[in-house]
């Protein structure tokens, strides 16, 4: 007992002194509203987007097309000043991202981290300018990605952008707003995830990952193709996304894609049970794949226990989803 007791206040200790670190260090700023500014679609954040960026249509976030630049807007759960911690550089070498410098802000009275880095992808090497921001219920991530050999002058305004946002506690959002679709998930044990990227989660206790031993969850995403996906191409790209599954499938369950309609769009349902290669456990994996005009959706569901019932959530929820709310 008295070592549970040490451990924890060491733990608090270690905290609070990390605490007191960044606020002696914080540089402040005030950022004042004005009709530049636009509210980020599900978030309690303004941003005055930088010269030449336009609101993605694949995320939550503005991108540069001919820059080749792009700033995603992610919601963490939890208290802002712990989820700095998972932000040291250790942590962010390990997704490929070398940080250069990290500093920190009190921007309109809000605890924020502005990091500043490189990252290789795709062949080419970006310079990375994350801001984490928040409170003590909730935190956010604006993540700015911009080419190395972009201008000076871009990479600044994009910098400013960052440091410019203004967060709001009294701005009223859903995370579920920024989706021009929905499902309803009433009456199932599904609840909305605390977190989301680029699709619409539900988890079985709304954490993402869910903690649960089924550790069920539902997931909506849109797709726009750089053309429209007709006749067999449908089927064709149905089979490619389920086999993406690291799965070792079960050998008496049909992997045969069916026609489905939902409202007024139609598609394929594939459904089957197998092994998982990485966790090695049964796992069964639901998928619909709905088509409209370039873009198509993709509704997954995901469990490792109560498969029956599961299933049976799986194919109400689907048949709820609807292209705009």
């Amino acid at each position: 007992m008295k070592i549970q007791i040490s451990l924890i206040i060491f733990i608090f200790l270690s905290f609070t002194a990390f605490s007191q670190s960044y606020n002696s260090k914080a540089i402040e700023i005030t950022n004042k509203h004005n009709a530049n500014y636009q509210n980020v679609t599900g978030t309690k954040l303004q941003i005055f987007p930088p010269q030449g960026f336009v609101k993605s249509k694949s995320y939550n976030g503005y991108s540069h097309q001919i820059a080749g630049s792009s700033i995603v807007i992610t919601e963490i759960a939890g208290d802002v000043h712990r989820n700095f911690i998972g932000f040291d550089k250790k942590q962010l070498f390990k997704t490929g991202v070398i940080v250069d410098k990290s500093s920190f802000y009190l921007i309109n009275g809000f605890d924020a981290m502005l990091i500043e880095g490189n990252q290789s992808a795709y062949g080419k090497v970006y310079n990375r300018i994350m801001l984490v921001i928040g409170d003590y219920n909730i935190t956010y991530l604006i993540s700015a990605s911009v080419l190395s050999n972009s201008s000076e002058k871009h990479q600044k305004e994009v910098k400013e952008a960052l440091l410019g946002v203004i967060f709001s506690q009294d701005i009223k959002s859903d995370v579920l707003d920024r989706f021009d679709f929905s499902v309803d998930v009433s009456g199932t044990i599904l609840k909305k995830g605390n977190l989301m990227l680029s699709s619409m989660t539900f988890t079985d206790d709304g954490n993402v990952p869910s903690k649960t031993d089924d550790k069920t969850s539902f997931l909506v995403r849109k797709q726009t193709a750089k053309k429209e996906i007709t006749g067999a191409d449908k089927k064709t790209l149905a089979v490619k996304l389920f086999d993406l599954y690291p799965l070792e499938w079960t050998d008496d369950m049909s992997r045969e894609p069916k026609e489905i309609t939902i409202g007024n769009l139609s598609g394929y349902e594939i459904y089957s049970m197998g092994v998982n290669k990485e966790l090695y456990k049964t796992e069964l994996v639901y998928q619909v794949v709905l088509y409209k005009g370039i873009d198509y959706y993709v509704i997954t569901g995901i469990t490792y226990g109560d498969f029956e019932n599961n299933l049976g959530i799986f194919k109400k929820v689907a048949k709820t989803f609807k292209p705009y709310k």
